[in-house]
């Protein structure tokens, strides 16, 4: 049996060859999130340094996991903290881990998850196994900051039409 019904045998095509349809993404662990990614760039100024974005906001397929707040920790680098205390001291580090299929960013790149922004903290790690089922980035990250009403703070929107990581 060539085609789904032997009595319609079209005669240049098949029979679902013109349909368009949706692409699908698989429910698996790797595709029950998404988040907005905003790649990033250093800039130094004579004020100091920091980072400005680069290019378009994305929309990435993942899993996030939030980690246990470690309250009353150290930043992990005080060279690379973005987020200084003006009275200095103990501050509350808020971890999460993304596992993406695909990632194109850095470690510079922010993201945004639940109106909270995230900095990747150190590189992001290809993990390849056995399968390509299995295959994905393994990403660190931060929190720094949330989106409110008050602070006037939004997540990047990404551009119409543009391609979603991890499809």
């Amino acid at each position: 049996m060539s085609h789904l019904y032997d009595g319609e045998q079209p005669e240049e095509t098949h029979l679902f060859d013109d349909v368009e349809t949706e692409p699908r993404i698989t429910d698996d662990l790797l595709h029950r999130d998404m988040i907005v990614v905003q790649p990033m760039k250093p800039v130094e100024t004579v004020y100091g340094s920091g980072t400005v974005p680069d290019g378009d906001a994305s929309y990435c397929y993942c899993s996030f996991e939030p980690r246990i707040n470690k309250n009353s920790t150290f930043s992990k680098n005080w060279a690379q903290d973005t987020t200084p205390q003006t009275t200095g001291g103990l501050r509350e580090d808020a971890l999460a881990i993304v596992l993406a299929p695909e990632w194109h960013g850095d470690i510079n790149t922010q993201f945004w998850f639940d109106n909270a922004c995230y900095e990747v903290d150190g590189p992001p790690m290809e993990m390849r196994h056995a399968s390509d089922a299995a295959h994905h980035w393994n990403i660190t990250a931060r929190c720094i900051g949330h989106a409110t009403e008050d602070n006037g703070l939004k997540p990047p929107v990404p551009p119409e039409g543009s391609r979603t990581w991890g499809t």
